[in-house]
């Protein structure tokens, strides 16, 4: 459930372009936030995962995409929880990590925080 959750706050946060202040926002809160490596990657990469199942047309990769960001919001949803972050808070801080993956993977504000690499491997993981 709460991965949906997860899936669901970030694939909203795309209706919405970003702005320079509220890439700023999402940054202050991720920071606040205090996530480790681990949980920051998740999140960061599920994020990334939604914004491609939003841009991409063929069937097939949006149902890869659409896997791989519930597979890294699963991983990472109790990290969250461990790392005493609020049920209730968890579909914020999705948002504010897909303001930022969008930020750096559409917009090209700045470089992405990690690599399709790093995302791919760490939905892959077991």
């Amino acid at each position: 459930m709460r991965r949906s959750l997860l899936a669901l706050a970030s694939l909203i946060a795309l209706t919405v372009p970003a702005f320079a202040d509220e890439v700023a926002d999402a940054k202050a809160a991720i920071e606040a936030a205090a996530l480790s490596d681990d949980a920051d990657l998740l999140m960061w990469c599920g994020a990334a995962f939604t914004i491609m199942t939003a841009m991409v047309t063929d069937a097939d990769q949006q149902k890869m995409a659409s896997d791989a960001a519930n597979t890294l919001f699963g991983k990472a949803a109790p990290m969250l929880t461990e790392e005493g972050i609020a049920d209730a808070d968890f579909s914020k801080l999705s948002e504010n990590y897909t303001v930022l993956a969008n930020s750096q993977l559409v917009t090209k504000l700045e470089e992405p925080a990690y690599t399709q690499e790093d995302c791919t491997a760490a939905a892959s993981a077991t």
